[in-house]
């Protein structure tokens, strides 16, 4: 099956492969704990929406609500990289306005399946 080339699909998996890259650089001590949940969370993140756009209705509508939940943690995840001053500046706002974007496509997708 290939993936879809629409751009939440793509975005997520952009980033993704950023915040793999990235949390790679992270202090050792981390790297087992958080760096492996926050990963995770991009993952099901993302795992969530290629389910979705295999389903249809109702199925299809809990995945996104899911998938919805999936990017607040990744968010609330994120602020602890701010706490902890493991990304720099811009690399703080490449995330933000990247989990902004996601979250508007997202909202999108998931009006339209109201529909």
């Amino acid at each position: 099956m290939k993936t879809p080339d629409t751009p939440l699909f793509v975005k997520t998996h952009d980033f993704n492969l950023w915040l793999l890259r990235h949390t790679q650089r992270f202090p050792r001590n981390l790297r087992h704990s958080y760096s492996l949940r926050l990963e995770l969370l991009g993952f099901e993140f993302e795992e969530l929406l290629l389910l979705a756009n295999a389903q249809r209705g109702s199925d299809r509508k809990r995945l996104l609500m899911t998938a919805d939940g999936k990017l607040a943690c990744l968010r609330a995840m994120l602020r602890y990289a701010i706490d902890l001053e493991l990304l720099g500046g811009r690399q703080l706002q490449f995330a933000a306005e990247s989990l902004e974007e996601l979250g508007r496509l997202l909202g999108a997708w998931l009006k339209a399946s109201d529909r």
